[in-house]
C-alpha cells in the first residue's frame, strides 16, 4: 500500500501555491485579502483524470499563462463547489459559481476565477480527448450544468467526495474504474449522445476498411497521397485522417507502413536478385533509391541489401 498512498499529494498553508501550480498549470494565486494558511487540499490521478479535494481562503486565480494541459493532460477542468462564493470569468462571460454549482472550463483558455469567500471544491481534471472534439469546442465559454441535470450531479457529487476520502485505500485499477465512471456521467451531462457516437465510430471504421483497400490497389503510385484518397472516397482529408485516429495513426504513416512491409516481403523472396532493390522501390512508389534505403532502414535497422541477404541465407 506504500505505493498507493506515496501518490495522493497533500499541502497546506505556504505550501499550498507550489503544490497548486504543480497540479493546475501555470497559474497565479493572489492571496491579498486571503490568508493561505487557512490553504489545503488532497489530490490523486484516477486513471487519466486527476481529482483534488480544496479549501482555501478569499483568493483570485489569475489563468491568463496557462498553457494546454494542467498536469499535463490536456485537461479539461470541472468544478463542483460546495462552500463559498466565486466568479469564473472567460472569453468574455462571467459565471456566478457558488454553493452545488457544476461549472466545467477549458483552462487553456485565459480565465480569472475570483473566489470571494472561503471556498471548499471538488475538482476534476479530465483529457479533451475524453470528449468529442464538439463538446471541447463548445467550451470557448463555461459550461454551467442545467437544472434537469441535478440528480446526476448529486451522484457525480457523491462519487468525488466518497472517492477523495478513501483514495488513500484504493489501487491504481480502482481509481482509474471510477475515473472512467465520473467521465461517462459528465458526457451525459453535457449532451453526449452515446448511440450517435456509436453510429459515428461505425461509419469511421467502414471508411477506414475502404481506405485500406483502396491503398493496398494503388500502393505502386507515387502520387498516392490523402487527397487522392479523399476525392476517391467521397469525403474531407479530416474524416479520412478521423478514420484512422481510432488506430493511432495517419493515412500517410499507414501508407508507408505498407509500402515498406511488402518490400521486405519481396526481398525476402528466394527469387529475389542483388539488382532488384531499385525496381521494388519504385514499383512500390518510393520516388528514389536513397529515399527507400534511409526508410527501410528506419523501420527494420537493416539496409535493404542486407536484409536481402538475411532472407536468402
Amino acid at each position: 500500500m506504500e505505493s498507493v498512498f506515496s501518490s495522493v499529494e497533500v499541502a497546506k498553508g505556504r505550501d499550498f501555491p507550489s503544490v497548486a501550480r504543480s497540479i493546475f498549470g501555470n497559474v497565479r494565486l493572489d492571496f491579498q485579502r486571503g490568508d493561505e494558511e487557512k490553504c489545503r487540499l488532497v489530490s490523486a490521478m484516477l486513471g487519466t483524470c486527476r481529482l483534488t479535494r480544496l479549501e482555501a481562503d478569499t483568493h483570485t486565480v489569475f489563468g491568463d499563462r496557462v498553457t494546454l494541459g494542467s498536469d499535463n493532460p490536456d485537461a479539461i477542468k470541472l468544478v463542483i463547489q460546495t462552500h463559498g462564493c466565486s466568479s469564473l470569468a472567460q472569453n468574455g462571460r462571467n459565471v456566478p459559481v457558488g454553493a452545488d454549482a457544476f461549472v466545467m472550463y477549458d483552462p487553456s483558455r485565459p480565465y480569472t476565477l475570483t473566489n470571494s469567500t472561503a471556498v471548499r471544491l471538488l475538482l476534476l481534471q479530465l483529457p479533451r480527448r475524453a470528449l468529442p472534439a464538439a463538446a471541447v469546442t463548445r467550451l470557448m465559454d463555461p459550461f454551467v450544468a442545467m437544472s434537469e441535470h441535478a440528480g446526476m450531479q448529486r451522484i457525480l457529487l457523491s462519487l468525488m467526495d466518497s472517492t477523495i476520502r478513501e483514495i488513500g485505500e484504493l489501487d491504481d485499477t480502482a481509481r482509474a474504474s471510477l475515473g472512467q465512471t465520473m467521465i461517462e456521467l459528465i458526457r451525459t451531462m453535457i449532451g453526449v449522445d452515446p448511440q450517435r457516437e456509436r453510429s459515428s465510430a461505425h461509419s469511421l471504421d467502414l471508411l477506414r476498411r475502404r481506405v485500406k483497400d483502396f491503398v493496398s490497389d494503388q500502393i505502386s503510385r507515387p502520387d498516392l497521397d490523402i487527397g487522392m484518397i479523399a476525392r476517391r472516397m467521397g469525403c474531407s482529408v479530416r474524416y479520412v485522417y478521423r478514420a484512422f485516429e481510432a488506430e493511432g495513426t495517419t493515412p500517410a504513416d499507414y501508407i508507408w507502413s505498407l509500402r515498406l512491409e511488402r518490400a521486405a516481403a519481396r526481398l525476402r523472396d528466394a527469387t529475389c536478385r542483388p539488382g532488384e532493390i531499385s525496381e521494388i522501390a519504385f514499383a512500390l512508389g518510393f520516388s528514389s533509391s536513397a529515399h527507400f534505403s534511409r526508410a527501410f532502414r528506419s523501420r527494420y535497422a537493416l539496409s535493404p541489401s542486407k536484409w536481402r541477404k538475411v532472407g536468402a541465407a
